[in-house]
């Protein structure tokens, strides 16, 4: 007849437990690790978007600044425009001024030969 040795299987149990256990226990120190590294790697996404909120910031003002120098320059574009159109406007005006106060002489001359 047969008996099983029951003291050497309860054995082996708790050889089976202690290396689950001790296997446990590194997949636990692994996930910890996983997780510090995924906290820090949190921290380091944090700041790099806080420098890009911030550089995003510093482009859309200098956009902002550019629109304004674009609306100044066209308004010195326009300006430039009108001072050409005074000064043409201002030669005209001269010349024939200057042409209504010369003398006709082509008649005395004429009368001179006479």
């Amino acid at each position: 007849m047969y008996q099983p040795n029951f003291s050497s299987q309860i054995h082996q149990c708790e050889q089976i437990a202690q290396q689950m256990m001790q296997q446990t226990q590194q997949a636990t120190q692994m996930y910890q690790q996983l997780l510090q590294q995924e906290q820090q790697n949190a921290r380091t996404l944090e700041d790099i978007a806080q420098k890009e909120q911030k550089a995003a910031h510093i482009i859309q003002t200098a956009l902002h600044g550019h629109q304004m120098a674009m609306q100044q320059l066209q308004q010195v574009t326009n300006i430039c425009r009108q001072l050409e159109q005074s000064a043409q406007t201002f030669t005209m005006t001269a010349f024939n001024q200057q042409q209504l106060h010369q003398p006709q002489n082509h008649f005395s001359t004429q009368n001179h030969f006479q």
